[in-house]
């Protein structure tokens, strides 16, 4: 080997520790930060609160939303019918799959429930007659339904 191929074997080491940033220096000092930490729950949620019916109404609102902006997003060519399928498919296990407690809209919810497993989209009046009962349920209780707007949609 000739001295500069030595050379230039010894410089390959110190070539990668350079670019990838490594130095023989001591690290950076990790950063701290003077906010307190949020102080851990003590037991998981593992159950609807009872009696909440905003809990229930909240959770609702969110896969009417979810339904309502993939029912516009199919009828305005954003997505197919295979990725409809796939988002209706896992909007009725959400709904079969719904948590409950024990509140003023409990029974509604429940309703809308069974009539999801038979499925959400028009092929199912009864669902959606369901939902409508379950937001007026909501509105009883003094707990508000929302379904918000993609943008493009002029959400």
């Amino acid at each position: 080997m000739t001295q500069s191929t030595l050379l230039s074997l010894a410089a390959i080491p110190a070539l990668l520790l350079a670019v990838s940033g490594c130095s023989a220096s001591a690290p950076a000092p990790e950063p701290t930060s003077s906010v307190a930490a949020p102080e851990a729950a003590t037991e998981p949620l593992t159950s609807v609160p009872a009696g909440d019916a905003d809990w229930e109404c909240g959770h609702a609102s969110a896969l009417m939303g979810i339904q309502f902006r993939t029912e516009w997003e199919l009828a305005n060519g954003v997505i197919d019918q295979a990725a409809f399928d796939e988002r209706a498919a896992a909007l009725v296990d959400s709904w079969t799959y719904f948590p409950t407690g024990q509140s003023d809209v409990t029974a509604a919810l429940r309703a809308a429930i069974t009539e999801a497993a038979q499925g959400i989209g028009p092929e199912n009046p009864d669902f959606s007659v369901a939902t409508q009962q379950l937001v007026s349920a909501c509105d009883a209780a003094g707990s508000i339904s929302i379904m918000s707007a993609l943008p493009e949609m002029g959400g």
